[in-house]
């Protein structure tokens, strides 16, 4: 995430030429109209978005500004996935407090996601399927799911109650197999989820796998990033799917920023804008 201080007073920056409203000082022969527009939209607040570079599977950037509220929309093919925008406030009641790394932001994130690592738990049922499991998590290493790695979790509290690590399990991850005596000595397992199709007993293990393929959630990241300041707020909005949605939050904290509108809004004073 970028936080630019403008050095107003560098003889250098006669002016801005800030076409995509760049995080970093440009310089150019005129302010442009564009990034007036803006930080005219909210006058109160002390930042506005901007933009380091395009990532991969950006495909386009577009901005636009009406009264209330301005930032950025990009998107890929025709389709938006991220959104910043700043406005004047922001309702952050349904999201949790994060650190923003400044002093004068405070970020708060609100975000539902489906990671690309497919994770199972595996309920082993005595000492014996304790040992079959681990060895089947080593045998099954590097196999993928629809493309997907696969993590294996292996519970070894045998001595609990089979429903209450049953139902942990369930609670950590979407896919569980129980494995007793019997599934030991015939290479089977037992095959748990909050998905009716994706169940079964007595199940090899290639046929359990195919079962979660069928019904693997896809990778999504959706939800609000939400960063209130003095006089505003900017609100990053995702729905991402996919490739995108594995890149797009570390692609966001490197390619968007904050570009300071109150002095912003000074220099286009100085430069002939009226902005009030």
């Amino acid at each position: 995430m970028t936080l630019l201080v403008l050095m107003l007073a560098a003889s250098a920056c006669s002016n801005l030429g800030l076409g995509e409203l760049h995080c970093s000082l440009l310089q150019g022969n005129d302010v442009s109209s564009a990034n007036v527009l803006s930080v005219q939209a909210v006058p109160t607040a002390k930042y506005t978005p901007c933009l380091n570079e395009l990532r991969l599977g950006w495909d386009s950037v577009s901005r636009f500004a009406e009264e209330g509220r301005a930032g950025i929309n990009i998107s890929r093919s025709i389709s938006p996935f991220l959104t910043a925008t700043v406005t004047e406030s922001c309702d952050v009641s349904d999201a949790v407090a994060v650190e923003s790394g400044y002093p004068d932001i405070q970020r708060f994130e609100d975000i539902e996601f489906q990671p690309t690592d497919i994770e199972i738990s595996i309920v082993p049922l005595g000492e014996r399927p304790l040992l079959s499991s681990r060895i089947l998590v080593d045998r099954l290493a590097g196999v993928e799911i629809d493309d997907r790695p696969v993590t294996y979790t292996v519970d070894h509290d045998i001595d609990q109650s089979v429903n209450s690590r049953v139902n942990l399990a369930l609670s950590q991850s979407a896919f569980v197999w129980i494995i007793d005596e019997v599934d030991a000595e015939e290479g089977t397992v037992e095959l748990r989820s909050n998905i009716p199709a994706a169940t079964g007993r007595g199940l090899l293990v290639a046929d359990a796998l195919d079962l979660i393929e069928d019904v693997v959630p896809a990778v999504f990241y959706r939800g609000n990033w939400y960063f209130t300041f003095e006089g505003g707020c900017i609100t990053y909005e995702f729905d991402a799917k996919g490739t995108l949605a594995e890149t797009v939050a570390a692609d966001a904290e490197d390619a968007l920023g904050f570009y300071p509108a109150f002095e912003l809004r000074e220099f286009a004073r100085k430069n002939g804008f009226n902005i009030e």
